[in-house]
């Protein structure tokens, strides 16, 4: 389908169901409204509204306003896959053709479960002078990203808007249009995502692919920490559609303070991941980036354990007594 409705068009046809709604699954059913204005969320490709089913039961339906490549055979690999998956990290969702009548034109839907809870942001900003929160919500994020390596899932726009927290804690990540499973392999990498979240390499790359995430994996970690660390900063970014760092950040390394004032930082931790972002950002593809996993080998971990590899070899008991341990309460241990 090459026509794409206006946001204008859509919501149009959302106020009178009665001649729009074509699917049974929301004949019957209604948009929210706040007053007389009916509540919608846009994205980039999409836009969202949340729905009473005739049920009662509260859903989200989707709209495309722009071509993301072949929408149906995405939509219903992803809803295939995830469905048998049934993880909660993802909400269910279902594909329905010629479900909305636009402007004499029947258009797809995809009908989502409703997620209660808060953005990243939000909840960062509900949270910010809670240290031990910010670096719970980091530890969630890297056990959301470690399960999705395991599963060979990349998201492809890992960013705030994109991650809610729900009221028990857990996380739940939305918005699958750019993400990559086994069975998409080949497909375009159509959305690209902010460019405060992404490698500037990500522009160049043709297909998805497992690797989506790794650079947004590392920018989101890294400024939770820093920001547990350093909650001052936060009010300088909230309004922003960066978490922390920004295009020009990644663009030009070397000039961004805001990467060398961490470069140096005094938290071990972040000063290390702060050089491995610099790292990073020389890979010329995306397929040369590394899990979030893999850069979270510390260095001093490394050292000790060629420390204790050398024990292993050294004939003399006498001998080990001269190696100094690593500190057992280094503050890396922490993260």
């Amino acid at each position: 389908m090459s026509n794409y409705p206006s946001r204008t068009d859509i919501v149009t046809a959302m106020r009178n169901p009665q001649v729009s709604f074509k699917s049974n699954e929301i004949i019957g059913g209604s948009v929210i409204q706040k007053g007389s204005r009916i509540i919608q969320y846009s994205g980039g490709y999409t836009t969202v509204f949340p729905f009473h089913k005739q049920t009662g039961n509260k859903v989200a339906i989707r709209l495309w306003i722009a071509d993301i490549g072949d929408a149906k055979k995405r939509s219903l690999e992803i809803s295939n896959y995830l469905e048998k998956l049934n993880n909660s990290y993802f909400a269910g969702f279902k594909y329905i053709d010629d479900a909305v009548l636009v402007n004499g034109t029947l258009h797809p839907i995809v009908l989502m479960d409703w997620v209660d809870g808060q953005t990243l942001k939000e909840y960062i900003n509900s949270n910010i002078t809670n240290t031990s929160e910010i670096l719970g919500l980091a530890e969630k994020f890297k056990e959301m990203t470690a399960y999705f390596h395991k599963e060979k899932i990349a998201h492809g726009d890992l960013q705030h808007g994109n991650i809610l927290v729900k009221n028990d804690g857990s996380l739940v990540a939305i918005d699958y249009d750019s993400m990559f499973i086994e069975p998409l392999n080949g497909m375009t990498d159509t959305i690209k995502g902010l460019p405060g979240y992404q490698h500037p390499a990500r522009h160049g790359n043709q297909c998805v692919n497992p690797r989506l995430d790794y650079f947004s994996e590392l920018v989101i970690y890294l400024s939770l920490l820093i920001y547990a660390d350093t909650p001052k900063l936060w009010d300088d970014y909230y309004e922003t559609e960066d978490l922390l760092f920004s295009k020009d950040d990644f663009l030009n390394p070397s000039n961004s303070k805001l990467i060398n004032s961490h470069l140096n930082s005094t938290n071990p931790t972040i000063s290390e991941l702060t050089e491995k972002l610099i790292e990073e950002l020389k890979a010329t593809d995306i397929a040369q980036l590394r899990p979030l996993e893999d850069l979270l080998i510390n260095k001093r971990e490394v050292a000790k354990d060629n420390i204790f590899d050398k024990w292993d070899k050294q004939p003399n008991p006498a001998e080990k007594r001269k190696v100094s341990l690593p500190n057992k309460n280094d503050i890396t241990n922490k993260f």
